[in-house]
């Protein structure tokens, strides 16, 4: 892997990088911003002599750039078009991603008498500037691709009031005094609870907003500056702990100015337990039918990928995972067991958190090998891109893709789709924006997965109660969420709200994400992977797209739609174990049955009839024709 560099120019030994070639401007406009940096400016007058100014210019931007798979091309290794970039002065390049594709992809296929395709040799990462990288874009031939390598988004659930203060220019406002307002925050027995995060919501000088925020002591006291004043100034307080508490929520809090402000949090349930000495699982396991396996059952054989923010391996469900790599550092091969986030921890101790004597918790698929990839903070599309190159070579199961963003990537987007041709089946969330479903969820051929809540599984002063869409609420209690994106390219849905886990620290929070709901469907995914005996099989259990495709084909059979409304929200439904076909003594016959009602839950909407339900839906003739060996 080539020398990582920031956006600064240093490279992260400390060494300034030197350019083989001076960079000129191939506009106006970067001459004009090198003559202004100019050393010693006395311009201001005596005292500032030794000081160095500099104008402000748009940096230069980061691109990546590769070869589009064209049906029955194949780009040669060390194309001209590359070797031409590289001569461009003005162009710095970062970093070389080598192709590790398996040889799998490039021989033919049995079914098809044409070569599959697949990236290039290799995809340079460089920077430059935007004009001249727009002008790149623009006169590249039609089998390269430049596009920018954008960095890598991850939408934070654990702040969740959206900021509805309009954009545009407003009037400067009067200037008010400051006030400050002190808060405890206390948990059981009146324990001081540290590293609570405060919010205060509401009008500020610009709009709405987060007014102040603060961060709780050793003895759970923080103090805010806010301009608000009392009433409509101060729209809500949340409160976040920073383990095994519940959150608060308070709207319209009454608040005192010269008192300390005292806020109880609920200690956490982690689980439910219907009998003394049962399996703990969490609600969205629960739903999913996890208890209804045997305790023996496990993940074992099967490797699954993270591509998040990390994971702390010294939490005590996590001690097993041994294998990660962080892609945003280079130098440093122990830094994907800080995880700054969380988000890959969490997601991590649902797919496969092991059984602790000390822990009320087990992931869905406990025993499964798991690798991380940690590309958030700082990570940008070419790390999602090396972390699914290196997936492939690795020759992974199932890869959850943690980040989601607004940029699409063509060149990630084939990497997915060769991921998916070396057998690896790629789930990922649908986003967390409350739009349309956000890369990498619109890409083809991976499962995308929405989140869905349930009605009495938190308290009702915590922002878990505001996540449903009020107009969407079944009776069976399993709603919608207004945070989730959705969109056709929704295939499933999963418990996505009051998710209790893992989280860094050795503690466990109940978050709310699509990548929560995601992490449900994987440690699913791991279960039929290791134990369904069409998947275990010589003809189908092969390191192939055709093992993919069965594996999406036995989740939409056994999805079960709670949520009786817009399929873009919620997909097929929720999967339940006991409705794959053919994989526990109660599933349904597998030429046959259906979705049946009341099922062990006894709150279930009336399903369609079994002719209707099954065998007029194409996905079950499939696999029937499959099982009969007339479909390979």
């Amino acid at each position: 892997m080539g020398e990582q560099r920031d956006e600064s120019g240093q490279s992260q030994a400390g060494k300034p990088v030197q350019s083989r070639k001076p960079a000129h401007s191939s506009g106006a406009t970067e001459p004009f911003a090198a003559t202004d940096r100019v050393s010693g400016d006395d311009r201001t007058g005596s005292g500032t002599r030794d000081r160095t100014s500099a104008t402000v210019v748009r940096r230069k931007q980061r691109y990546l750039i590769g070869f589009r798979s064209l049906p029955g091309i194949m780009p040669l290794s060390g194309d001209p078009f590359l070797e031409r970039v590289s001569q461009m002065e003005g162009v710095e390049i970062i970093r070389r991603l080598p192709d590790v594709s398996s040889p799998q992809v490039r021989t033919l296929t049995a079914a098809s008498a044409t070569p599959t395709t697949t990236m290039s040799s290799e995809t340079m990462v460089v920077r430059m500037d935007e004009q001249r990288g727009e002008a790149l874009r623009q006169n590249a031939p039609p089998y390269v691709i430049v596009e920018l390598d954008a960095p890598l988004d991850y939408s934070d659930m654990v702040v969740p009031e959206p900021l509805s203060g309009r954009l545009g220019v407003q009037a400067m406002p009067f200037p008010r005094p400051r006030r400050e307002l002190l808060f405890q925050v206390i948990g059981e027995g009146d324990r001081p609870l540290a590293n609570a995060v405060i919010n205060l919501y509401g009008a500020g000088l610009y709009g709405p907003g987060i007014l102040a925020q603060a961060v709780t002591d050793s003895s759970g006291q923080a103090s805010l500056q806010t301009h608000a004043v009392e009433g409509a100034d101060m729209q809500a307080i949340y409160v976040r702990p920073a383990a095994d508490h519940w959150e608060r929520y308070i709207r319209s809090p009454s608040l005192e100015p010269g008192q300390v402000n005292v806020i109880r949090l609920s200690p956490l349930d982690r689980t439910s337990r219907s009998f003394p000495g049962e399996r703990p699982y969490g609600w969205g396991q629960r739903i999913m039918k996890f208890d209804r396996v045997s305790t023996d059952w496990s993940g074992t054989g099967t490797k699954i990928g993270l591509i998040d923010s990390g994971c702390d391996t010294s939490h005590p469900l996590l001690h097993h995972v041994a294998r990660g790599v962080d892609l945003t550092r280079d130098k440093d091969p122990q830094s994907w067991k800080t995880d700054e986030l969380g988000q890959g921890t969490h997601c991590a101790g649902i797919i496969a958190g092991s059984p602790a004597a000390s822990s009320d918790i087990i992931g869905c698929a406990p025993a499964s090998e798991v690798h991380i990839f940690k590309v958030v903070p700082g990570g940008h599309i070419s790390d999602l891109i090396d972390a699914l190159g290196q997936c492939i070579e690795r020759r992974l199961d199932i890869v959850q893709i943690g980040i989601s963003g607004q940029q699409f990537s063509e060149l990630a987007a084939q990497k997915i789709t060769e991921a998916r041709l070396n057998g690896i089946a790629c789930i990922v969330g649908a986003g967390n924006s409350g739009g349309a479903v956000q890369f990498p969820g619109n890409v083809p051929g991976v499962l995308t997965v929405s989140a869905v809540g349930k009605l009495g599984e938190y308290p009702q002063d915590t922002r878990h109660a505001h996540r449903a869409l009020p107009q969407l609420i079944p009776y069976s209690g399993i709603y919608a969420t207004n945070f989730s994106a959705w969109g056709p390219q929704v295939g499933l849905c999963g418990p996505g709200v009051a998710v209790v886990s893992s989280i860094p620290g050795g503690g466990h929070a109940a978050w709310d994400g699509c990548a929560m709901a995601a992490s449900h469907v994987v440690g699913f995914s791991a279960l039929l992977l290791s134990h369904h005996p069409m998947l275990q099989s010589i003809n189908f259990g092969a390191r192939a797209d055709q093992r993919v495709s069965i594996l999406y084909d036995f989740l939409r059979a056994a999805a079960v739609p709670y949520a009786q409304i817009d399929r873009s929200r919620v997909g097929a439904g929720i999967p339940d174990l006991q409705k794959v076909p053919g994989f526990l003594p109660t599933s349904p016959p597998f030429y046959g049955g259906g979705i049946t009602a009341g099922t062990g839950l006894g709150t279930l909407h009336t399903p369609l009839a079994a002719g209707e339900e099954y065998f007029g839906n194409p996905m079950n003739t499939l696999l029937q024709l499959r099982a009969a060996g007339l479909w390979t």
